[in-house]
């Protein structure tokens, strides 16, 4: 076995949440175990994405799924599916669109600067609506043309009443609305509700609060759409065919939905509630800084995981900097997430026993600071 250590790549508790460029989530032991055997058999893959999609679908509670190699790669996918149906010839063509409707209204408040690559690599042309601090529904429908092939809406940086008023305004102009849901889990409830609001294609990530293979994200919604999202990606030979999702992720992630939909969410939120409460409690009686227990956007029923937020008074950017530099340097490394005020913990990647850790270790770089 080759370990991290014998290549010389350090590990760290990670105190961020559920970051790509950390890795995502750990994957729950019968996840593994069901990748560990999915990998000692030959299947047809094509066969394997289509049963796996209806089990999928079936499980969450929604028409159709299929699943992509990430939620950037389930983006690009559900982008193509707008503009090739499930058109042998057009699927082939991309990225050239022969019918000219190859436009995407989308709004610049998601800075994920792939996503927007996604569309363009497929063929489409970004007509951008509001600015990036914001985005109102009558500006996203306002900029539907004959030439619109979807509207684009990135949930949890716009909100779900404004998803409902784009949704009914391109309805009525006959356009579908594409939903980027990556790490909109939990609650739960989102999986099957996002795409009960009538949205056409829904994409989440897999390895983020799911907890599958971090090369997985799922595609739900319209089942003429999925199936163009299907056909557009691996492993037929089409524009997705490099974002290849393997038999060992497939089956990890039904194992990664079928724990995650059988878990109590009451129960979870409270546990790490109580993590966050340990975290906070760390800068309890230290001058100029303060800790408290919140949610990353107050109010916004999409967000419901509680964080342990630190602030500090005067130059708070350089202070939060610096502890931020003792706990990633130390024994054991932590990385925690900097926003506006300091220092945002996250309960979502915490294993058992760490939160103690961090908060020892969060108390002595505040006091040292």
């Amino acid at each position: 076995m080759i370990t991290y250590d014998d290549i010389n790549v350090g590990t760290f508790i990670n105190a961020s949440g559920t970051v790509t460029t950390l890795g995502g989530s750990l994957m729950p032991e019968p996840v593994v175990e069901a990748m560990v055997q999915a990998s000692r058999s030959f299947v047809g893959l094509d066969e394997l994405h289509e049963k796996a999609g209806k089990w999928l679908a079936d499980e969450i509670g929604v028409p159709a799924a299929f699943i992509a190699c990430g939620a950037a790669s389930g983006m690009l996918v559900a982008a193509a599916a707008c503009l090739t149906g499930t058109d042998t010839d057009l699927i082939r063509a991309l990225p050239e669109v022969p019918s000219g409707k190859n436009e995407f209204v989308i709004s610049y408040v998601d800075e994920h600067t792939y996503v927007h690559q996604g569309f363009r690599v497929v063929g489409g042309v970004l007509v951008t609506a509001g600015t990036n601090a914001g985005v109102t529904s009558e500006e996203l429908v306002g900029a539907i043309t004959e030439r619109t092939a979807a509207v684009v809406h990135f949930l949890g940086k716009q909100s779900k009443q404004q998803l409902i008023e784009v949704i009914a305004g391109a309805h009525e102009r006959g356009v579908p609305v594409i939903v980027d849901a990556a790490a909109q889990l939990p609650p739960r409830s989102n999986l099957a509700e996002i795409v009960g609001l009538d949205a056409d294609l829904v994409i989440f990530s897999g390895g983020k609060g799911i907890r599958g293979p971090q090369a997985t994200g799922l595609v739900l919604g319209r089942p003429d759409l999925v199936e163009a999202a299907r056909q557009n990606g691996s492993p037929q030979s089409a524009v997705g065919r490099g974002m290849k999702v393997g038999k060992e992720e497939i089956m990890g992630l039904l194992k990664a939905v079928d724990l995650y939909l059988a878990q109590d969410e009451a129960a979870e939120l409270d546990g790490w509630e109580a993590q966050m409460r340990t975290v906070a409690a760390a800068a309890h009686g230290l001058e100029g800084v303060t800790g408290e227990v919140r949610r990353q956007d107050e109010g916004a029923s999409w967000d419901i995981v509680p964080h342990a937020q630190i602030r500090f008074g005067g130059d708070s950017d350089t202070q939060a900097a610096n502890v931020a530099r003792a706990l990633r340097e130390g024994e054991p490394s932590i990385d925690v997430r900097l926003n506006e005020e300091g220092i945002l913990i996250s309960p979502m990647t915490l294993q058992p026993g760490e939160a103690e850790v961090v908060a020892d270790r969060l108390r002595a770089a505040l006091q040292k600071r």
